[in-house]
């Protein structure tokens, strides 16, 4: 029997703080139910129970969910939406027992495979290629000099460049030719997610329901010109970068996404348009906090530079370098912390055809099954806090990294038999390693089951370079007087949590003694 919680007021209103009283009631690792109106949302919590998610197959995501954004956020037309309600076929190349959907119906299964091939498989490298070097033009040309400047919000400062380079690296350089504020309306309409998830109506909120408009627009007219203009000579040397599309992915996309029923030219600018802004929702907050977190403690900012050093990286556009960085422990670690510390997920799973057995637990069919990200990533249950001093809601740059001369290390608590066991071991070697093994159904900041985030590996890439290039090239000082930065509510459950106020600081090219 699932504990129900009746809280349709506070969810509606603060679903943060009310799922985060709950969890103060009934444990990090307790599974319950939540009554809101007329539904019941089931959230399922625990690494016993998360860990047989990943295994079973017949669990899918909620069409429901997709249809919900592409039309409220996105404005896509309901007919269009529809063909992923119809879709039951799943997303793995054989389709669900039982599916009678059309192979050119089965949006869901190809889209993803696309997202697969773009953002982990053959074309990861060109895509990070395509990204990096266009950061790294772009930081070039913005006016940082060597003295210091002044500047209000660090979160507005790197988006528009991040933004930019990732959908340039998506698209090519067509949309920001057409429109050069294409990248500053873009990052205008992210507020209003929020309120037009909520579905407030266009007369309630008229600044966004512009932007939206204006938004696919400028996506409609860079497809109306790929379209005209592109010839397969204009695809470049590696068989992937073009001119037009951007890249093989978008290239095949429109070819599957033209042939849905009910699909228009306009349904698939709409479908772009949440493509791009869900590529760049929740990366470059991630990127933003690694150097925030950085630069607030000069002990790390110097020990992050003395790695880079070590490591002899100088170019994040080059493909030895982005190796190094990978490599790192220090970073690796700071970059996880971040992730465990500001991403709020609420994976959402349903069966259409069967109940879900997840251990002692039955979930009717159809029923909405929600595993959140916060309760498992600040379980006192499992994670290491040195007996408390270094709490979980905060940041400890060295909570992924084991020493091995100090049995009290690494991400994971350990018993008191555990940690004797390891302080009997004598060892000369002092090189901390970075740990992310034994950790899936605790640390899941891409989400959980066969819907983990595809554009994952490709995040850590961009995360890890951002901050590898800032840290050896610019001075940053932070000079927001928050000792803990306050979270806006409006993103919880989106991905990264975004900072309730601006964070401002100084910025100058670095200053290197000789």
């Amino acid at each position: 029997m699932v504990p129900f919680l009746g809280a349709v007021f506070s969810f509606v209103l603060n679903p943060a703080k009310c799922l985060e009283a709950t969890v103060q009631v009934v444990g990090p690792q307790a599974t319950y139910g939540l009554k809101v109106l007329n539904n019941t949302l089931y959230f399922l919590n625990g690494p016993e129970n998360v860990a047989r998610i990943w295994k079973y197959k017949s669990v899918i995501t909620t069409p429901n969910v997709q249809t919900f954004v592409l039309i409220n956020v996105f404005g896509m037309a309901r007919k269009a939406v529809k063909m992923y309600s119809l879709d039951n076929s799943g997303i793995q190349p054989d389709p669900i027992q039982g599916s009678n959907v059309a192979p050119h119906n089965r949006i869901d299964y190809r889209t993803h495979a696309g997202f697969h091939k773009l953002l982990n498989g053959v074309h990861l490298p060109n895509f990070y290629r395509r990204w990096s070097s266009s950061f790294v033009r772009r930081l070039e040309s913005m006016c940082i000099g060597s003295e210091w400047r002044e500047v209000p919000d660090m979160m507005q400062f790197w988006e528009g460049p991040l933004t930019a380079s990732l959908n340039e690296a998506f698209a090519g350089p067509v949309l920001e030719k057409l429109n050069p504020n294409f990248t500053d309306n873009f990052n205008k309409f992210l507020p209003y997610v929020h309120g037009m998830m909520m579905g407030l109506p266009r007369w309630c909120m008229p600044q966004a329901h512009k932007l939206r408009d204006g938004l696919n627009e400028d996506v409609r007219q860079w497809h109306a010109l790929a379209r005209a203009q592109f010839k397969e000579s204009d695809i470049a040397a590696d068989g992937d970068t073009d001119p037009w599309w951007g890249s093989t992915a978008i290239r095949e996309r429109q070819k599957i996404l033209g042939n849905v029923d009910n699909w228009d030219y306009d349904s698939i600018a709409a479908s772009d348009f949440g493509l791009l802004w869900g590529a760049n929702i929740n990366v470059h907050t991630a990127a933003i906090w690694t150097i925030v977190e950085v630069f607030r403690d000069p002990s790390l900012l110097a020990r992050v530079r003395a790695e880079l050093a070590a490591a002899n990286v100088t170019d994040i556009t080059s493909p030895e370098d982005i190796e190094k960085i990978l490599g790192l422990p220090l970073l690796q670690s700071v970059h996880s912390e971040v992730l465990r510390l500001r991403v709020e997920v609420q994976s959402v799973f349903t069966s259409e055809t069967e109940e879900i057995r997840i251990n002692e637990w039955r979930f009717p069919k159809k029923s909405l099954v929600l595993v959140p990200t916060g309760p498992a990533h600040r379980d006192p249950n499992f994670w290491n806090t040195r007996d408390g001093q270094f709490p979980l809601h905060t940041f400890w740059a060295d909570r992924f990294l084991a020493y091995p001369q100090d049995p009290r290390s690494g991400p994971i608590r350990k018993s008191e038999a555990a940690l004797l066991k390891a302080s009997r071991k004598q060892t000369q070697d002092t090189t901390p390693k970075y740990i992310s093994a034994g950790m899936n159904d605790s640390f899941m900041p891409y989400g959980v089951g066969e819907r983990t985030c595809p554009g994952r590996f490709f995040a850590r890439r961009e995360i890890v370079a951002f901050c590898a290039k800032v840290v050896n090239e610019l001075d940053i000082e932070i000079t927001s007087t928050e000792k803990e930065f306050a979270i806006s509510p409006a993103f919880y459950g989106l991905g990264t949590q975004r900072p309730l106020r601006n964070i401002p600081f100084k910025i100058r090219r670095r200053q290197v003694a000789c």
